[in-house]
């Protein structure tokens, strides 16, 4: 996969297949989008090319109120190349593209720039200043630039309602891990940095890895969670054999604790040197938070837990 991080570029591609979104998550039906695009380019022998953004537009406009990310930058960039497309545009979306106007957009970037000359979106797709090229005003300019449409019509359902990255977003933040996963197609995984917490888990026969999470990306709810992990030269999954994990996040409120902690225990081994960074996709949510009367019983409680999450993880 070859991957660009801006449009301001020479003519790069003679001609292109291409589809165009946000693809927060890069769930389920973005996934379906892609077949449809890769089917539909072999058939007109077309390089496969995604255009996407680092961030929400919302956030262009709302940077306040706009919901956090269930894929960063990275995450999408790696998600997409495990999707076997040939071009990846992955740019920011900054005052040069909200303000442009459809037509501009599509004559002087979409086939100037990148020859297009098949876009695949869904019905409810729209691009340009004010949103205003909408499905029939980019049929239009197909005839008018010589570039055929084709629109998805058919949704992937997860039960009566479609999947979407909102629901997915709602899953997540409700500690609906196992919705999150299947409408993802996939665990949901996150990457964080590695700081320094209070040792209090060493103390008690528990040592965890504390985390650093980017601050757009969304966060479970507080709870105790099964994981897999991986860092260090075996950070991508799948590459080796994961480290299995009990994963928590919240407050810590039974010593008292205050703010968001997130941090893992690795289940049967002794890290003597942390990583400086861990990736982890979670599996399963075990419990929610909760405040015990004293310390032996949370401990008590710990050991219970990471001997479910082994139990979890060892039939994954």
């Amino acid at each position: 996969m070859q991957l660009y991080n801006s449009l301001n570029t020479p003519p790069l591609m003679r001609q292109c297949a291409l589809t165009i979104g946000t693809f927060d998550g890069v769930h389920r039906g973005h996934q379906e989008l892609i077949k449809v695009l890769q089917r539909e380019a072999k058939a007109r022998n077309l390089p496969v090319t995604v255009l996407t953004f680092h961030d929400m537009p919302y956030y262009y406009f709302n940077t306040e109120s706009c919901p956090r990310l269930l894929t960063l930058k990275h995450e999408k960039n790696e998600v997409f190349q495990s999707l076997l497309i040939d071009h990846l545009f992955n740019v920011p979306f900054d005052a040069a593209i909200a303000e442009q106007p459809a037509e501009f957009f599509v004559r002087d970037i979409l086939v100037r720039r990148l020859g297009l000359e098949l876009l695949v979106v869904g019905p409810d797709f729209a691009l340009g200043k004010g949103r205003h090229g909408n499905v029939p005003r980019l049929q239009a300019l197909g005839q008018e630039l010589g570039f055929d449409v084709v629109v998805l019509e058919q949704k992937v359902m997860d039960g009566d309602e479609p999947v979407s990255s909102t629901r997915i977003r709602e899953a997540v933040e409700s500690g609906d891990v196992s919705a999150a996963m299947r409408m993802l197609g996939r665990p949901f995984s996150f990457t964080g940095k590695v700081v320094s917490g209070k040792q209090l888990g060493r103390t008690i026969g528990v040592p965890t890895i504390n985390l650093q999470l980017h601050p757009r990306k969304v966060i479970p709810a507080h709870g105790i969670y099964a994981a897999r992990a991986w860092w260090g030269e075996d950070k991508k999954p799948h590459d080796k054999k994961p480290h299995r994990a009990a994963l928590s996040i919240g407050s810590n409120p039974t010593v008292n604790g205050s703010g968001l902690n997130i941090e893992f225990h690795v289940i049967g081994e002794d890290i003597e040197t942390p990583p400086e960074t861990a990736y982890l996709e979670i599996i399963a949510r075990l419990r929610d938070e909760q405040k015990f009367a004293d310390l032996p019983t949370l401990v008590a409680q710990m050991q219970r837990d990471i001997a479910r999450a082994d139990e979890i993880l060892a039939a994954y």
